[in-house]
């Protein structure tokens, strides 16, 4: 195990760790699926990957956030899988053009409207898989700022679990639930600054 695994980093911050090493890699991967779905899109773009949606039958997309999906390089829209109809319609006032597409999710599939000939993508990011002796930097693309997120979001919930098993012993108890408090205004304190940095106003979106 390297010195900049998953679990020497959480001991850094807890100096001791009572659960398994499973439970900490468990623990990293639900915390990267978390810190990947509220990071703002301009943190994310350098961990990207786009794949082409073909027309009619749609792309897979699995253990992913999409970020953004086009069609000729015009930003599409989602909208509701139950309401896709009506942007198929060439009557209807919804009706999708090539300069203002839209997409819908269904079945782990992206599907794009219209379906008339040209490219379509999809823009994502992949949920990592995180074992408890990997090296973050692994995550490739992934910013510093990411890496500590992931690292003290795993520790709080690595303090968390091992709540339940000091109910009964009250000092070590109240020691671990300060650790945890502490961890817990670190993060929100970086994610908070993270994504006021990142974020900006959304623009309107003009409709064909």
């Amino acid at each position: 195990m390297g010195a900049t695994s998953i679990k020497s980093r959480i001991l850094d911050l807890l100096s001791d760790v009572v659960i398994d090493n499973t439970a900490i890699g468990q623990f990293a991967t639900d915390a990267a699926k978390e810190i990947v779905n509220v990071l703002p899109l301009e943190m994310l773009w350098s961990m990207s990957t786009a794949q082409t949606i073909h027309l009619t039958n749609g792309v897979t997309v699995t253990s992913s956030r999409v970020l953004s999906v086009n069609k000729g390089g015009k930003l599409a829209r989602e909208i509701p899988f139950s309401d896709r109809t009506r942007y198929s319609e060439a009557a209807s006032i919804y009706n999708a053009t090539n300069n203002s597409p839209v997409y819908y999710k269904q079945g782990g599939k992206v599907f794009i409207l219209p379906t008339s000939t040209g490219t379509a993508q999809v823009e994502t990011v992949s949920y990592p898989v995180i074992n408890y002796s990997d090296d973050l930097s692994s995550f490739v693309g992934a910013p510093d700022e990411i890496e500590h997120l992931i690292i003290l979001k795993t520790a709080i919930k690595a303090r968390m679990s091992e709540l339940n098993e000091f109910q009964d012993d009250t000092e070590e108890h109240n020691l671990k639930m300060a650790d945890l408090q502490i961890l817990q205004r670190e993060y929100e304190g970086a994610l908070g600054t993270f994504i006021a940095a990142y974020s900006k106003p959304s623009q309107p979106r003009e409709e064909a």
